[in-house]
C-alpha cells in the first residue's frame, strides 16, 4: 500500500506543476492582450478623433466633453473641401480646399515615380552587394546606413540652389530627385537583406542551363523576390507621401502635407475642414498598406529566424 502511495506522489506533483504552468501561461496571455489593447487604443484614438471631427459641425466640436460617438453626422465638411469653400487661405490667395485633389494627384505621381526609380536602382545595387561582395563592401553598406542619419535640413540648401538654376523649382521633379537621397538607402537595405535569404542554388542551376546573369535576375530572382520588392515599394511610397519639409521648401504646396498645413491661417482656422481633408489624404496610403501588409511584414521579418 505504501508503494502505491509513493508512486502516485510524483504524478500529483507533475499535475500540480502542469496546472501552475498553464495558469502562468494564461496570465501571461491576458497581460499580453491587455498591452496590445492599450497600445491599439493609444494609436487609434487620435485617428477616431480625427474622423469624428470631420463628420460634425463646428458647434458640436466645441461641446465638452467631446462627443466620441456623435449623435448626428454631416458630410458638409467633405463637400466644402471638394468644392473649395473651406475659407482657409494658404500662401497665396487661392483657397487651399480647391487644391486638395490636385495635390493628392501630385503626391500620387511623385510617390509612384519614386517607387519605380528606387526599385530599379536599389534592386541592382542590393543584388550586386548580395551576390558580388568586394573589398570595402561592408564599409559601403555602413555608409548607406549612415546616410539615413543625415538631417534633411543640412542638404536642403544645395538642392534649392541647384533646382533654381535648372528651373525645376515648384515641380514634381524637384521632389522626385531630392527624395531619392532618403528613400534609396532604405530600399537598398531592405532588398539587400531579402536577397541574402534567397538560395544561390537556383541561380547556379539557371547558369548551368545557359541563362545569363540578367536573364537569371529578371526571370528567376525578381518573381521570387516579389514580396521584398513590394515591401520596399510600399515603404518608399509612404515615406514620399508623408514628406513635409522638402515639399514645403522646394514647392508651393504642391503635395498634400504642406497643403494641409495651409489650412491654418492668421485670419481663421477651420478644424473640421482640416480634419476632412486629412481623412481624404489618408485613404490612398491606408488602402495600399491594407492590400500589401502581408508582403511588408514578411519582407521586414526575413532573416529574423535562422
Amino acid at each position: 500500500m505504501s508503494e502505491i502511495t509513493l508512486s502516485r506522489a510524483p504524478r500529483r506533483r507533475g499535475k500540480a506543476a502542469t496546472a501552475a504552468g498553464l495558469q502562468r501561461s494564461t496570465t501571461a496571455t491576458i497581460v499580453l492582450y491587455l498591452c496590445v489593447l492599450v497600445f491599439a487604443i493609444w494609436i487609434l484614438l487620435p485617428v477616431w478623433y480625427l474622423v469624428v471631427s470631420s463628420l460634425i459641425t463646428p458647434t458640436q466640436l466645441g461641446v465638452k466633453p467631446f462627443p466620441m460617438v456623435p449623435s448626428s453626422i454631416t458630410f458638409d465638411n467633405y463637400l466644402s473641401v471638394l468644392t473649395g469653400a473651406t475659407g482657409s487661405k494658404g500662401f497665396g490667395s487661392t483657397d487651399v480646399g480647391a487644391r486638395l485633389l490636385p495635390a493628392i494627384g501630385q503626391s500620387f505621381f511623385v510617390s509612384s515615380v519614386l517607387v519605380v526609380l528606387n526599385l530599379v536602382i536599389a534592386g541592382f545595387a542590393a543584388y550586386g552587394l548580395s551576390r558580388y561582395p568586394f573589398r570595402g563592401s561592408r564599409l559601403f553598406e555602413l555608409s548607406i546606413i549612415v546616410s539615413r542619419v543625415v538631417p534633411a535640413i543640412a542638404i536642403i540648401g544645395p538642392f534649392f540652389v541647384a533646382f533654381r538654376v535648372v528651373g525645376i523649382l515648384n515641380t514634381p521633379w524637384a521632389l522626385i530627385i531630392s527624395y531619392n537621397v532618403f528613400t534609396l538607402p532604405l530600399a537598398i537595405m531592405i532588398l539587400k537583406n531579402y536577397f541574402d535569404q534567397l538560395p544561390r542554388e537556383i541561380e547556379e542551376a539557371a547558369k548551368i542551363d545557359g541563362a545569363s546573369r540578367l536573364q537569371t535576375l529578371w526571370i528567376i530572382i525578381v518573381p521570387i523576390a516579389r514580396p521584398g520588392l513590394v515591401a520596399a515599394g510600399v515603404l518608399i511610397f509612404l515615406e514620399a507621401w508623408s514628406e513635409f519639409f522638402y515639399s514645403l521648401v522646394l514647392t508651393n504646396q504642391l503635395t498634400v502635407p504642406p497643403l494641409l498645413a495651409g489650412f491654418q491661417s492668421v485670419q481663421q482656422f477651420n478644424w473640421n475642414a482640416l480634419a476632412a481633408a486629412t481623412v481624404m489624404s489618408m485613404i490612398p496610403p491606408v488602402v495600399l498598406v491594407i492590400i500589401f501588409q502581408r508582403h511588408v511584414v514578411g519582407a521586414l521579418t526575413a532573416g529574423a529566424v535562422k
